[in-house]
């Protein structure tokens, strides 16, 4: 018996990140107990055959998903698609440690040029090594964006006189 409901898609389209949504709550049953679409709707807003190819999820949905999900797929596909980069920032955490994160910045950038020397010493950037770069490069932007969400948590701090470089 061939499994046809979720058929290899295209990398980087609208439907495969709704489809890996789905797939990430459990499949289009389980996804459908989390929201208020059916299992078969759900397929159809993963489907890419001509019948379904306009249909996609309403955001109220991918909100209910991923919610659910490990990951907020069609949230950073929009995101990426827009020129965007997604940062979850973790508003619980109100001590600075920006001490910690200017160590932690120094460490990734290191990380970086080391492997894009390592990389670029055979003149070409394969896949595998663009993926590793890529990794590299996102730990930074974390580590950047929490730094900056500190620094203007320290702005907006009354204690800190204005005017204070």
């Amino acid at each position: 018996m061939i499994d046809r409901t979720y058929k290899k898609r295209k990398l980087g389209t609208l439907k495969e990140a709704q489809s890996a949504l789905v797939q990430m709550c459990g499949g289009p049953a389980a996804a459908a107990h989390l929201c208020r679409v059916t299992s078969t709707t759900l397929f159809n807003y993963t489907d890419e055959s001509s019948n379904n190819t306009h249909k996609n999820m309403p955001v109220d949905i991918v909100k209910d998903l991923e919610a659910d999900a490990e990951y907020p797929m069609v949230t950073e596909y929009l995101a990426d698609q827009s020129g965007y980069v997604m940062y979850k920032v973790d508003f619980a955490d109100t001590k600075s440690q920006l001490h910690i994160d200017i160590i932690e910045t120094g460490e990734e950038i290191s990380k970086l040029f080391r492997d894009w020397a390592k990389f670029i010493s055979d003149g070409v950037i394969d896949k595998s090594e663009a993926r590793k770069l890529l990794k590299n490069n996102q730990a930074l932007v974390r580590i950047l964006m929490r730094m900056r969400t500190d620094l203007i948590s320290q702005i907006d701090d009354p204690d800190i006189p204005e005017g204070t470089p």
